[in-house]
């Protein structure tokens, strides 16, 4: 088999076992296809960019954002270099380059990254193609924690109806839009709404990811303030120990969270049973 064979299946194996939510194997078949492909491959070969960009989003997930975004930059340069700054796998790079300034709580940062990957991939497959969507719809998650609320929910709501039209009504990408637009309900104070989201969002994702995915995490933390909000913080506790227990092991300890779920749980009063 050719070296470069080689290095896509391994990525391609990354990518099968980051979305059944086994992250340590994942990056253990990244990285061995990174270093086959150092080992073997020219330094600007597309499919050094392509596990690159994968092992980004790896690493993003884990919360070791400096190193991904090494990563993340340089298959952005080897994209750019290779097929031009206006190519699609180079609007892909900047999309999760935004996502890892979001991530790392740093939103502002990945704004220009953002836009440019909806300008890009606008210009190559149309506005209303559903990759197209996906980058409005990461670009709305940096507008909304940057305060502006009401302009990343136009972006949303846009998002939905076309991944809705174009995927399904049960698509992964249906119940990851509802929960970006249930958190921004509930930020809002729109609990009805957000809890409805939401617990759609999150069916969609066990269908789509299985019960025991780490990406279940937004929505069960967000389901569990909506809970604690109104009274109820059995239902919040077993949402924030649901989410630890996703997370824990699987991330840094630091990671943003992991954090948040800490200190969510620690306000629930001390007399609430444990679930």
């Amino acid at each position: 088999m050719r070296n470069a064979e080689e290095v896509d299946r391994l990525d391609r194996l990354g990518g099968q076992l980051r979305r059944a939510g086994d992250l340590p194997a994942a990056e253990r078949a990244y990285r061995e296809g990174l270093a086959l492909a150092e080992r073997h491959l020219a330094p600007s070969d597309l499919s050094t960019a392509r596990v690159c960009n994968n092992l980004g989003v790896l690493l993003k997930y884990t919360g070791r954002f400096d190193e991904a975004a090494a990563v993340y930059e340089r298959s952005r340069e080897i994209f750019v270099a290779t097929l031009g700054a206006d190519h699609t796998e180079v609007a892909t790079v900047l999309h999760n380059l935004g996502g890892l300034a979001h991530a790392a709580e740093r939103p502002a940062d990945g704004e220009a990254a953002a836009r440019e990957a909806v300008r890009i991939r606008a210009a190559a497959l149309g506005a209303d193609h559903p990759q197209t969507a996906a980058d409005r719809a990461a670009l709305a998650a940096i507008l909304d924690a940057t305060g502006r609320h009401e302009e990343a929910i136009i972006l949303l709501e846009g998002a939905l109806a076309i991944f809705e039209a174009t995927l399904g009504v049960d698509h992964h990408e249906v119940g990851v839009t509802l929960g970006n637009l249930g958190a921004i309900d509930a930020r809002l104070g729109r609990l009805e709404r957000a809890e409805s989201r939401l617990r759609r969002a999150l069916a969609i994702k066990k269908r789509s990811l299985g019960p025991n995915h780490p990406e279940l995490v937004p929505t069960l933390g967000t389901l569990g303030v909506i809970c604690r909000r109104r009274g109820d913080e059995v239902a919040a506790r077993q949402c924030y120990e649901r989410a630890l227990h996703l997370l824990e092991g699987r991330v840094v300890d630091d990671h943003p969270s992991l954090v948040a779920l800490r200190a969510n749980l620690a306000v629930l009063s001390p007399t609430a049973p444990l679930a």
